[in-house]
């Protein structure tokens, strides 16, 4: 079976407000401030857009916004930043070595102290397109300008296929791929899809993680 990771921006979808920036140095994501267009490229690779990433220029330092006791094994950080406990780093990549970006990072507090680790930010790197559109919970979109906007033509924007918060979801098997963990493009979003093996691993651990949803598969 297939699971969902959801990614809500509240509490039950796993979200912890962090910023990158080192209050020792007093300074940001040296990327961002080299490069506002580059930065945004790597947030949306982050969040599951196709692409490489240079390891010198990846944000290495965040401040967690609100002060906490303990951590989850696993949350979205700031720009849909995966951040993982090393617990959690042995059991994926006991599932799925060598196929995922994974480095250290640093947590601290707003007063610059660092928390007790180790941390480590993640990024699938494994794309496919399993999610049937016709098999789940979707709404569709299509953005219009108007045209007395002096600056906009008038147009339509592209069809956007969004997944409801049901997180209701039908799956092809024929394209899930040799893999525990993958960006699922078969939507307008991606979506994190990770596989009943590495779900129960988890589970088995004690691990806690983002809430996940089981899907429908579908064999034909």
């Amino acid at each position: 079976m297939t699971w969902i990771i959801k990614r809500t921006s509240d509490g039950r979808g796993g979200h912890i407000s962090t910023s990158s920036y080192d209050l020792r140095t007093k300074s940001g994501w040296p990327l961002a401030l080299k490069s506002v267009k580059m930065a945004a490229v790597y947030a949306g690779i982050f969040k599951g857009e196709r692409g490489d990433l240079d390891p010198a220029l990846l944000p290495k330092v965040f401040v967690v916004e609100k002060k906490r006791k303990v951590f989850p094994d696993m949350w979205w950080g700031e720009s849909a930043l995966l951040i993982i406990s090393d617990a959690l780093r042995r059991v994926i990549e006991a599932h799925d070595p060598g196929k995922h970006i994974i480095w250290p990072v640093e947590m601290l507090t707003k007063r610059g102290q660092p928390y007790p680790g180790p941390f480590f930010a993640f990024v699938p790197a494994v794309h496919a397109a399993a999610i049937s559109e016709s098999h789940s919970d979707v709404r569709i979109s299509e953005e219009r300008f108007s045209p007395a906007t002096p600056v906009i033509s008038a147009h339509t924007s592209p069809r956007f296929v969004h997944l409801n918060y049901s997180y209701d979801v039908g799956v092809l098997c024929k394209d899930i791929p040799d893999a525990n963990l993958w960006w699922d493009h078969g939507l307008s979003f991606p979506q994190l899809l990770t596989s009943d093996a590495l779900h129960d691993a988890i589970v088995a651990a004690g691990l806690k993680v983002i809430p996940m949803k089981r899907v429908m598969e579908i064999d034909d």
